[in-house]
């Protein structure tokens, strides 16, 4: 019988985790039987018919307490973020860990692939298995720092000590019998990491010993720049801004939008203007073959589709993930920001009007996206098989 693999997805939000972790599932195939394990259901049809049992799991929730006592600074760093996943008590760190580990051993898993999943990750240690770490470069961070670095200059208030962390967590791994952790980051050592981005917009450059991955699929075909419309990607609460909705309808451009974070209502106000409101997730292909211009909130799948097919793109950042790519993007590529600040709904109207009529940014895009190509596209079935099936036997 084929070796068990547990997929686990713990905290965080958004259908890309989802997506990730169905990446690994197709490409493992019959190699493995996939388990799943996922802290959110909304979008766990997509992985089911890749996998043995998808069921919910162990969730990470944010409290804010700490951070709000403080005067609600922005996180600062990865290591802060963890501290408001409750990192700092190793009660709920046991409990949680405790969840894991029971699965791994009732599903009797050989090794556990973990996108945005820490504490599947310590039960893997603890179970004496491998364990990957999958996602962005930004939610996987190499193992062996000292101090997780700074992500945004502006926001370099840290209100959890690491040192403080760390002793919870190794007072959790005391508890299962376990040895305890050198760094915090070492949480991410259990056997490997495989984040999915490119240089540019990875936060730790330089500091990984392991290569990256490339985020785009080589078999997706590449765009001719004939594409004329805008292809809106609003998945969380973009929408509740009457103010890009109100400039994104009046464009009068021709347009597609994939709205998951919307209402029914605001679907339909979609609909009325003349945009085409699709009901699933649209193909790259498709999007590929239609689109000028990408609208979308700076998530990093989004801007390395963007970058890849060689369109300009629009990024309206919801949290500070966001934020932080859709700025590396920028340094990249042409891709505007639009922030708190721009409010009036001409102002938000007129960038992404110019971004689309202005053939210099699509000449522009359509460069850095042959520039960049060899380390955006890449045989993701292959890499994954060749990383992963020797951990398994």
């Amino acid at each position: 019988m084929a070796p068990r693999v547990l997929l686990a997805w713990e905290g965080g939000a958004g259908r890309g985790h989802v997506v990730t972790l169905k990446v690994i599932a197709e490409a493992l195939g019959a190699a493995a039987i996939c388990d799943a394990a996922l802290c959110r259901m909304e979008h766990a049809a997509e992985i089911a018919s890749f996998c043995d049992g998808v069921f919910a799991g162990a969730r990470l929730w944010p409290n804010r307490a700490r951070r709000e006592a403080m005067g609600n600074p922005h996180t600062a760093t990865w290591g802060d973020f963890l501290g408001d996943l409750n990192f700092w008590d190793p009660q709920f760190l046991i409990t949680q860990i405790g969840w894991w580990l029971a699965v791994i051993r009732a599903r009797q898993s050989r090794m556990v692939v973990a996108d945005f999943a820490p504490c599947a990750q310590l039960a893997a240690l603890i179970a004496g298995i491998p364990s990957i770490a999958v996602g962005t470069g930004y939610s996987v961070p190499p193992s062996g720092l000292e101090r997780f670095p700074v992500l945004l200059p502006e926001y370099a208030i840290s209100i959890y000590d690491e040192g403080e962390l760390l002793d919870a967590v190794n007072r959790a791994l005391r508890h299962f019998g376990s040895a305890p952790l050198q760094h915090l980051s070492d949480i991410y050592s259990g056997g490997g990491a495989m984040p999915r981005t490119i240089a540019g917009l990875d936060p730790y450059d330089g500091m990984r010993a392991a290569p990256l991955l490339p985020p785009l699929n080589e078999k997706l075909p590449r765009p001719d720049g004939s594409g004329e419309e805008i292809f809106v990607y609003f998945s969380t609460r973009e929408t509740e801004n009457e103010a890009l909705v109100d400039a994104v309808l009046g464009l009068g451009l021709p347009m597609r939008a994939f709205l998951p974070g919307a209402d029914g209502e605001m679907k339909t106000r979609f609909a009325s203007a003349g945009v085409v409101v699709e009901p699933a997730p649209v193909p790259v292909e498709d999007i590929g073959r239609r689109t000028r211009l990408m609208i979308h909130s700076g998530q990093h799948g989004s801007l390395c589709l963007g970058l890849g097919m060689g369109f300009g793109q629009i990024a309206i950042p919801q949290h500070l993930e966001h934020l932080f790519h859709a700025r590396k993007a920028a340094a990249l590529a042409p891709v505007s920001i639009i922030g708190p600040s721009m409010k009036r709904t001409d102002d938000i109207a007129g960038v992404i009007e110019a971004a689309y009529r202005d053939d210099a940014v699509s000449s522009h895009a359509r460069g850095v996206a042959m520039r960049l190509g060899d380390d955006l596209f890449g045989d993701i079935g292959v890499i994954t098989r060749e990383r992963l099936l020797p951990l398994i036997g």
